[in-house]
C-alpha cells in the first residue's frame, strides 16, 4: 500500500471517529424531532375533533361524483409521481438506469421521507445511495439529487407567487404576506446563488462551507467536505442545464409533477363541497407545500393538514368540508404513494443486489467501493456519499 493510500485510510478513520463522537448530539436532535411529531399531530387532532361529527355527515352526503373525483385524483397523483421520475431520469441521462428502476428509487425515497424526519435531505440521501447501487457514479447521483431538489423548489415557489399575484385583490392576511415576502427573498437569493455558482464555483463553495459552519457546529452535521461536495454536485448539474433542450425538458416534467398534484388537490377539495376560487386553491396549495419542506415531522404530518384546512376556511369553506377535502387529498398524495413505496421496496433492493455499484473516477473516490448499509441512510446522509468502505490493495 502506498503512502497516499495510508494517508487516505488514516484520514477516513479520523473522520469516522469524529462522527462517532458526534453521534449523541445527532441522536438528541433526532429524538427531539420524533418527540415533536406526536405533539403536532395531537394538536391538529384536537383542533379538528370538534368538527368530526360534521365531517362524518359530509362524507355520508357524498355521492358517486365524489368517487369519480377520487379516482381522477389518484390518476393525477400517478402522473405526478411519473413526471418526477422522468425529471430524475433526464438529469441522469445517459448513464442512468432504466426508468422502472428510477421510478422505484423515487418511490422508495418518497416513502422514507414520509416516515422519517429530515425532509428533502433524508430523501436525497436515500436516492443517492440507491442510484449508486444501480450503477450510477457518485458524482452523477449527487448531481441529479441536488439539482432536482433545486428545480422542484423553484417551480413550487413560482406556483405560490402566481397564486399570490392572482389573489392580490382579495383581503390580505399578515401570515400570507409574511410568507410571500420570505418566498420572494428566497427566490431572489436562489437566483443570485445559481448565477454565482455558475460563474465562480470555487468562491461559492468556500463561502458555503464558511457560512454554514456555525450551524453545523451545533448540529454536528454535515462535515465541511460534505457541504463542499454538495455544492460541486449542484454546480455540475446546473452546468448541464445551460443546454436549452435539457433545461426545457427538466422544467416541463417538474411543472407537470406539481400541476398534476395540484389537480388532485382541487379535485378532492371540490368533491367534498368546498367551492373556493381556483386562485385561492393555488395559493393554498403553494403555501402548504412550502411549509411541507420544513423537516419538522415525517411527511409534514399535521403541518400540511392544519395549514390547508385553515386557509380554505379563511377562503369561505366550512371547516368540516375543508377537513374532508384535505384529508381526502392527503390519502392520494401521502398514503397511496407510501403504499406504492412498500410494494416497490423489495423490487428495488433486488435490483440493487444484481447490479454492483460503479465507483467514481475522480479524486479519492476511485479507490472506494460502496457497500449496502441501510441504517446509514435511514438516519439521513451523515457522510457524502452515505457510507464508504476502503479496501486496501
Amino acid at each position: 500500500m502506498t503512502d497516499d493510500e495510508d494517508t487516505d485510510v488514516t484520514g477516513w478513520q479520523r473522520g469516522a471517529h469524529a462522527q462517532t463522537l458526534a453521534t449523541p448530539s445527532r441522536s438528541r436532535l433526532r429524538w427531539i424531532l420524533l418527540a415533536l411529531t406526536p405533539i403536532l399531530i395531537g394538536t391538529a387532532f384536537v383542533i379538528a375533533l370538534p368538527h368530526v361529527q360534521e365531517a362524518i355527515v359530509v362524507v355520508r352526503a357524498l355521492g358517486s361524483t365524489a368517487l369519480i373525483a377520487a379516482g381522477a385524483a389518484s390518476l393525477a397523483e400517478a402522473v405526478s409521481l411519473t413526471a418526477a421520475s422522468r425529471a430524475t431520469q433526464i438529469l441522469l441521462h445517459p448513464a442512468g438506469p432504466p426508468f422502472r428502476h428510477v421510478l422505484g428509487v423515487d418511490l422508495m425515497a418518497q416513502g422514507v421521507r414520509s416516515i422519517m424526519p429530515g425532509g428533502a435531505a433524508t430523501s436525497a440521501g436515500v436516492r443517492i445511495t440507491l442510484l449508486q447501487r444501480l450503477g450510477v457514479t457518485s458524482s452523477a447521483a449527487a448531481s441529479a439529487a441536488t439539482t432536482g431538489v433545486v428545480a422542484s423548489n423553484l417551480v413550487l415557489s413560482a406556483i405560490f407567487l402566481l397564486g399570490l399575484a392572482l389573489t392580490a385583490g382579495s383581503a390580505g392576511s399578515p401570515i400570507v404576506d409574511g410568507a410571500a415576502t420570505m418566498v420572494v427573498l428566497l427566490v431572489l437569493a436562489s437566483i443570485i446563488g445559481v448565477w454565482l455558482l455558475l460563474r465562480k464555483p470555487e468562491k461559492v463553495r468556500d463561502a458555503a462551507v464558511r457560512w454554514t459552519r456555525p450551524v453545523r457546529r451545533v448540529l454536528h452535521r454535515p462535515t465541511d467536505r460534505t457541504v463542499a461536495e454538495y455544492v460541486d454536485a449542484l454546480g455540475t448539474g446546473l452546468g448541464r442545464l445551460r443546454s436549452p433542450p435539457l433545461a426545457g425538458a427538466l422544467l416541463g416534467w417538474v411543472l407537470l409533477n406539481w400541476t398534476a398534484d395540484f389537480t388532485a388537490f382541487v379535485l378532492m377539495v371540490s368533491a367534498a363541497g368546498a367551492h373556493v376560487p381556483w386562485q385561492v386553491s393555488l395559493l393554498t396549495y403553494g403555501l402548504v407545500n412550502i411549509l411541507a419542506t420544513i423537516p419538522v415531522t415525517p411527511g409534514a404530518i399535521g403541518v400540511v393538514e392544519g395549514a390547508a384546512i385553515a386557509s380554505l376556511h379563511l377562503a369561505g369553506a366550512p371547516t368540516a368540508v375543508a377537513l374532508v377535502g384535505v384529508l381526502g387529498w392527503r390519502i392520494v398524495e401521502y398514503w397511496l404513494p407510501l403504499a406504492a413505496a412498500v410494494v416497490a421496496t423489495p423490487m428495488v433492493l433486488i435490483a440493487t443486489r444484481r447490479r454492483p455499484a460503479r465507483s467514481s473516477s475522480r479524486g479519492t473516490l476511485g479507490t472506494l467501493r460502496w457497500r449496502w448499509r441501510p441504517r446509514r441512510w435511514l438516519h439521513g446522509h451523515r457522510s457524502f456519499p452515505p457510507h464508504r468502505t476502503v479496501h486496501r490493495r
